[in-house]
């Protein structure tokens, strides 16, 4: 059940939200696929949210066909989010329907400007819906649980890019782009820093590595062998990582 919740957590904050907003995304059925396990979540890996910036990502959401329950596989009809809790604050969810069907493809816009700084274990109520050979489809009982998903939330750092005691990550310049696009960097002392960029399945498409002496430094990126869509990348000095998005046009 545990897989179950975890496809569930991007879907609403309630059902009764839902009904009220729906969301105009657009799901990624190009690049989004089930790999086998039950149901995908693409893409599995996030940019991070940071206080008091505008935040607006499109995830796409494949829902599971069956869950397991005291070893017997049981099918499912569809699904429905009771709730979603523990968001931080300024933070929404709404996906494009109220229902998710298995066999069918859906997305979830996730909009707002979160107004404080943790991490946060989302706790999720789930009632998965499953048909009898009568027709009837009924409730096979709402699950509470909680899934190894947390939403982190960095608080704002307030430091100038140029600053000499803060490495900072520079947005990457021309976003979208056609073939090559540079991804910035500023550190203040001597330092190896590491470019990985990944699929919105969370598949390693490249990795690079470069020894940089203080100031500012480029990551030169050719994505010319690249699939039009979205990407994500992630960019490692000695203590911690930083992780955005780009988009390969066509």
């Amino acid at each position: 059940m545990k897989k179950l919740a975890r496809l569930c957590v991007i879907l609403s904050i309630s059902v009764f939200s839902v009904a009220e907003i729906s969301a105009q995304c657009e799901p990624d059925t190009a690049n989004c696929k089930d790999t086998g396990d039950p149901g995908q979540i693409c893409p599995s890996i996030l940019p991070e949210v940071t206080v008091n910036v505008q935040y607006d990502e499109v995830i796409t959401v494949i829902p599971p066909g069956s869950f397991e329950y005291l070893g017997t596989v049981i099918e499912v009809a569809y699904i429905v989010i009771d709730s979603v809790k523990n968001l931080p604050d300024g933070i929404e969810y709404f996906p494009n329907a109220v229902k998710f069907y298995p066999d069918s493809v859906y997305c979830v816009q996730i909009v707002g400007t979160p107004t404080e700084a943790g991490n946060f274990p989302l706790f999720i109520f789930v009632t998965p819906f499953i048909e009898f050979g009568t027709g009837d489809t009924i409730s096979a009982g709402q699950v509470v649980d909680t899934t190894s998903v947390v939403l982190t939330v960095h608080g704002t750092s307030g430091i100038n890019p140029y600053q000499v005691n803060e490495f900072q990550v520079l947005p990457n310049v021309p976003n979208p782009f056609s073939d090559i696009t540079k991804l910035g960097f500023f550190t203040p002392f001597d330092d190896r820093i590491q470019l990985e960029v990944y699929n919105i399945l969370g598949e390693l498409m490249h990795e690079e590595m470069q020894g940089s002496p203080p100031g500012e430094h480029y990551f030169k990126f050719n994505g010319s062998g690249l699939l039009p869509g979205t990407y994500f990348y992630r960019v490692t000095n000695s203590t911690r990582f930083y992780t955005g998005k780009f988009i390969k046009s066509r």
